[in-house]
């Protein structure tokens, strides 16, 4: 016998979808940063070890920049994207202690690298050619770049050696970094770095805006040439580089608020945390679109490597 019965379509699991929508996004998002990044930052350095003109001081900070920026897209992106997704390390405890060493110091580097970057061009800028010159050269540009090796080691061989701080798995973020709790001295000596690093470049760039300022007042009054008078093309080169500042500070500061504010991740919402991951991550792929825009010599250093690549093949 046949009998009418109602049949109960189950409602959809919103909150399913929603998951699977947001893991899309998420792997879309990092995937093309990892690749945006990988294949721009290779080109930078190809474009510094094959043209001579783009092989200036400035550039050879960029370089190093670049060199860390290739570690990350081509490395550490995709292993986090990996560890993130199924909440695993990707590797053995040793191996991880290293990815989270590259990680940090890769940040370290931009940000030693931008403000080698603003000493040069406040040297450039305010002080003499021979006190700049005494400074900056092509040699001397590496020298001061192994420096900034030897601070960014400095500043993680106590974790390193296991004097204070760890790195490796942090079950809470999910990821292989330093350890992020806020009693730790390596954590309070790598968020002080931070913010006092972006002090001296900020002090660097407000004070070249003022002796600009001040140069082209004495133009103005002497109606002609000055002593104080600085060359367009020198400030139009500082203004690039502080946009390349200017984003690495936008990109990356949120994620180091957070790490202060909520260094376990318990308050944070995960689409904020993943958006401020998003920005921190991108910062690697965005720097040789503005090395493109900004930069004349790696327009054409871009430009002649796509040229003999289609002339090869």
């Amino acid at each position: 016998m046949l009998t009418n019965e109602s049949v109960v379509t189950p409602a959809p699991d919103i909150a399913h979808e929603a998951s699977t929508v947001q893991t899309v996004v998420f792997v879309g998002i990092f995937g093309i940063s990892s690749m945006v990044g990988t294949v721009g930052n290779a080109a930078v350095i190809l474009a510094f070890c094959l043209y001579k003109k783009v092989r200036t001081t400035d550039n050879t900070f960029i370089l190093n920049t670049s060199i860390w920026d290739l570690v990350t897209s081509a490395v550490i992106t995709p292993l986090f994207l990996s560890s993130t997704m199924t909440g695993l390390p990707n590797c053995g405890q040793a191996c991880c202690a290293f990815i989270g060493f590259l990680s940090l110091f890769s940040m370290t580097q931009s940000l030693l690298s931008c403000a080698l970057i603003a000493f040069n061009r406040y040297e450039h800028v305010v002080l003499s050619l021979a006190t700049y010159k005494r400074l900056f050269g092509p040699v001397k540009a590496f020298l001061w770049v192994v420096g900034a090796w030897v601070i960014g080691t400095l500043v993680m061989l106590p974790a390193i050696v296991g004097v204070y701080g760890s790195l490796g798995w942090d079950a809470d973020a999910k990821l292989c970094q330093m350890s992020n709790e806020p009693k730790s001295l390596l954590f309070f000596k790598n968020a002080s770095l931070h913010w006092t690093t972006l002090l001296v470049i900020s002090a660097f760039y407000a004070r070249i805006c003022l002796h600009v300022r001040k140069s082209a007042m004495a133009i103005s009054q002497h109606l002609g040439h000055s002593p104080q008078q600085v060359s367009l093309q020198a400030v139009k080169r500082t203004k690039h580089m502080f946009y390349i500042f200017f984003t690495l500070f936008t990109l990356i500061s949120p994620t180091i608020v957070i790490m202060q504010v909520d260094p376990r991740g318990v308050s944070t919402p995960e689409l904020i945390f993943l958006i401020i991951a998003a920005m921190y991550y991108w910062n690697t792929a965005v720097n040789p679109i503005i090395y493109t825009w900004t930069l004349k010599e790696f327009r054409q250093g871009f430009k002649s490597l796509v040229w003999q690549t289609n002339i090869d093949t």
